[in-house]
């Protein structure tokens, strides 16, 4: 072998060795080819539905705000998790079935029972144990909540 072919053989040798180790490097920090289990690829569409998954969409209506009125004699429940916000009327808590309160996350208070609900006031139901809102005892108009996540009126 003359000088002029060994270092050809040294320098393929040398781009050959780079591929490799930095094959390898990849691999081993989870940076596996793509469309392999390592590194899948996915659809947009797929990218959306988690993301709707994520957000609650799809079940329930947990993901937007929709507004109800509250009508004398009614009674509204949340679920775990549901969030009211009283946009008119005068309303009052319902303590779930062990006397537990409402959360109101604005004024980082628990209501107890019969307690007002401040209009504006985001409020959070923590457990499924029939918490809610009703008319206030003394007001006879109707009242507008807007709600996110599960409930029922009653």
């Amino acid at each position: 072998m003359n000088g002029t072919t060994v270092k050809r053989f040294v320098a393929v040798a040398a781009v050959g060795l780079t591929i490799f180790a930095t094959q390898a490097f990849a691999d081993s920090y989870g940076q596996g080819v793509p469309g392999s289990t390592d590194d899948p690829v996915v659809t947009k569409s797929y990218v959306d539905q988690q993301i709707q998954q994520m957000q609650g969409g799809g079940g329930g209506g947990a993901a937007r705000l929709v507004v109800e009125e509250l009508k004398p004699g009614q009674t509204m429940y949340g679920f775990e998790g549901t969030e009211f916000i009283v946009r008119t009327g005068q309303v009052v808590s319902v303590p779930g079935v062990n006397g537990d309160g409402l959360t109101d996350l604005t004024a980082g208070a628990d209501l107890r029972a019969g307690a007002p609900v401040e209009a504006n006031h985001l409020i959070l139901i923590a457990r499924s144990d029939s918490r809610g809102l009703r008319l206030a005892p003394q007001y006879s108009g109707v009242a507008h909540v807007m709600i996110r996540g599960s409930y029922e009126i009653k």
